[in-house]
């Protein structure tokens, strides 16, 4: 009898342990090495910056459409594209300049671009200029404003004194054109203006409107009247300069895209959630938030107590705590803000708590939706040309996968033991099949 009954204890265990580790195998484990292989290759020169309206920004929605598809998430709409109107800076024919012209007509003076001046993203309202000292002018330490009936056009000296910085575009901006200039260009500038010479600039920028593509897909969850879990990043960035420098945006933001790339992969091999799961990846971020807020508004109803989870600037290679981002109306106390701290506190992860409107978060938290963004608040870089994949740390990867997916999952498939402890099952089921083996051994010696 005893050794019938172990018998079947071991063909339990033996079944357990061979469906445990089928569903183990079956799992993609969440890979911070791949993140960073995407990080890599979306701020690479192919995609020269993502400016959002350029064809390299296509490309970029492509891959990441082609990434959703290879990873098993299917379309939320038709083609997986949310398409949206956007006025970007579009390069038109011309060298910048920025020159001096005395009374005679003759350019007494030419600065060199990238060296004594570059134009700021912000606005392209006006791309020329051209003006002497009068009313119109106003001259101060740090910048020269020039008002006309054109608009507003500012020069004005970086706090570093460094032309590297680009912001971002912002085509409702009060200002025609802003142009950076180095500390002694602008004194120089001054210095003609005051001997009555002419100041002639000219960006060869243009502000246009063109359609853009948000990149969204989904799972199905058992139950899609559930309200759903949104996973986002947005992929575009700053582009190049007027020297085709590109400005890679690997902390900002081909990390957060990539993370939520991988995380697609991973929790679709996990099976079927309870709910479902959308992955976006927004365009025209730094445009002002225009993709996530176009969705926002287009899925409100659909999305109406759902939490959405953003991704931007993950993967900081300083050591800085890990951002939890909310809006600026929300608190310490604010429900999943709250959750997410107490899941870094009790994990012991160095965090710290922001309340800003500047990132994807922010159209939902405006309608009223739990949103927060996981950010590595490290700014030393980023909106530069130095913003490069080699200096992204797996480590932090890690650390924003280990703090978000804990809650992620667990809304997602709340208690389900077959996803959450197959580990454990197939050890402990491990474990007594080599019990049940030894104790028949014994068994079967002691009857020889």
């Amino acid at each position: 009898m005893k050794k019938k009954i172990a018998s079947i204890f071991l063909i339990v265990f033996i079944l357990i342990s061979i469906f445990s580790f089928h569903e183990i195998t079956s799992i993609h484990k969440f890979d911070s090495n791949a993140v960073k292989e995407n990080i890599n290759y979306l701020s690479s020169d192919t995609f020269k910056g993502r400016l959002a309206g350029t064809f390299e920004n296509e490309q970029a929605s492509a891959y990441i459409k082609s990434e959703f598809k290879k990873n098993g998430i299917k379309p939320l709409n038709k083609d997986y594209y949310e398409n949206f109107k956007v006025i970007y800076p579009e390069k038109i024919s011309g060298a910048p300049y920025l020159r001096v012209i005395n009374k005679q007509g003759q350019t007494i003076k030419v600065f060199n671009y990238g060296t004594d001046f570059k134009e700021d993203m912000i606005s392209f309202k006006q791309n020329r200029t051209s003006f002497s000292k009068g009313s119109s002018v106003t001259v101060k330490d740090t910048f020269i404003r020039v008002s006309s009936g054109k608009g507003n056009y500012v020069f004005y000296t970086p706090d570093d004194n460094n032309l590297d910085f680009r912001s971002s575009f912002d085509s409702s901006s009060k200002f025609s054109l802003l142009i950076m200039v180095k500390k002694d260009t602008l004194k120089a500038m001054e210095n003609y203006l005051n001997d009555n010479n002419t100041i002639d600039c000219f960006i060869p920028y243009k502000e246009t409107e063109t359609s853009v593509n948000n990149v969204v897909g989904y799972i199905k969850g058992k139950n899609s009247s559930l309200p759903p879990i949104v996973i986002s990043g947005h992929f575009d960035h700053l582009g190049e300069d007027l020297l085709n420098t590109t400005y890679p945006g690997a902390l900002d933001n081909a990390s957060g895209i990539s993370f939520v790339m991988e995380m697609s992969k991973y929790i679709k091999s996990l099976g079927t959630p309870d709910r479902d799961i959308i992955f976006a990846a927004f365009n025209g971020e730094e445009y002002g938030l225009r993709g996530s807020e176009v969705f926002a508004n287009e899925y409100l109803t659909r999305l109406e107590g759902g939490k959405v989870f953003n991704f931007d600037m993950i993967g900081s290679d300083n050591s800085v705590p890990l951002g939890i981002m909310g809006a600026k109306d929300d608190s310490d106390k604010t429900p999943l803000i709250y959750v997410i701290s107490k899941i870094c506190t009790d994990n012991n992860i160095h965090y710290n708590n922001l309340f800003e409107d500047n990132s994807d978060h922010s159209p939902f938290r405006k309608l009223g939706i739990d949103a927060i963004t996981f950010c590595d608040n490290d700014t030393k870089r980023i909106h530069t040309p130095n913003d490069k994949a080699e200096f992204i740390s797996t480590a932090s990867i890690d650390r924003a996968y280990n703090v978000s997916s804990k809650e992620i999952l667990h809304l997602s498939f709340g208690r389900n033991p077959i996803v959450m402890y197959s580990r454990y099952v197939a050890t402990l089921s491990l474990t007594c099949t080599v019990i049940c083996t030894f104790y028949l051994i014994v068994i079967y010696k002691k009857d020889v």
